[in-house]
């Protein structure tokens, strides 16, 4: 009888660290939508009106792998901003900043089902437009970005963070073609799920 008591007393004990345990480690994939701008101008002396819209929707998915609780290095291919460019005999043409970026991600959490993370790492950046010339530039530069995580099972998450990217463009229908850069912040919510 004591030897029952004992087990039952034990496994009350340690059921709770068993049932907390949660492996941290593999590959994990999600989505994210949220707001994209840049500032671009138009060039000295040219005729076209440039207008760097701020709600404008911007999509994304993200992947990676989580070495442990803390560190990760994730993949993203996102929007990151657009622009509106207007002629003198009112033609417009609609660019937009598309970004590939590669990062290490190192996160905090606070509790069980709440963290905070920071992103670090370098990311090529694309833009095109829908004028009849087409241009499509890049630009590789670094990014960063910080956000916080909320896990609803030890499989499902959801994110909001905000990035920063380095972005360019040409302007369209402007000639000789310029390029010019600037950098794109993004405001994002998004779904998470680990495998």
């Amino acid at each position: 009888m004591k030897k029952i008591i004992a087990i039952a007393v034990l496994s009350t004990l340690t059921a709770p660290a068993f049932a907390g345990t949660v492996d941290m480690t593999g590959f994990y994939a999600g989505v994210t939508l949220g707001t994209g701008n840049a500032s671009f101008t138009a060039p000295v002396g040219s005729t076209v009106l440039v207008d760097n819209p701020k709600t404008k929707p911007v999509y994304g998915v993200v992947g990676g792998y989580r070495y442990n609780q803390n560190l990760a290095v994730e993949l993203a291919y996102t929007g990151a901003s657009y622009f509106n460019t207007t002629t003198a005999a009112g033609l417009k043409y609609l660019s937009k900043q598309i970004v590939f970026a590669v990062t290490a991600v190192g996160t905090y959490p606070i509790n069980d089902s709440f963290s905070v993370y920071g992103k670090l790492g370098v990311a090529r950046a694309s833009s095109e437009n829908n004028a009849v010339a087409e241009q499509n530039t890049t630009r590789i530069g670094a990014t960063y970005g910080v956000g916080a995580e909320y896990k609803f099972t030890p499989n499902i998450a959801a994110r909001l963070g905000v990035d920063r990217y380095a972005v360019t463009a040409t302007i369209p229908t402007v000639l000789p073609a310029t390029q010019q850069n600037s950098n794109a912040t993004t405001v994002n919510a998004g779904l998470v799920y680990s495998f």
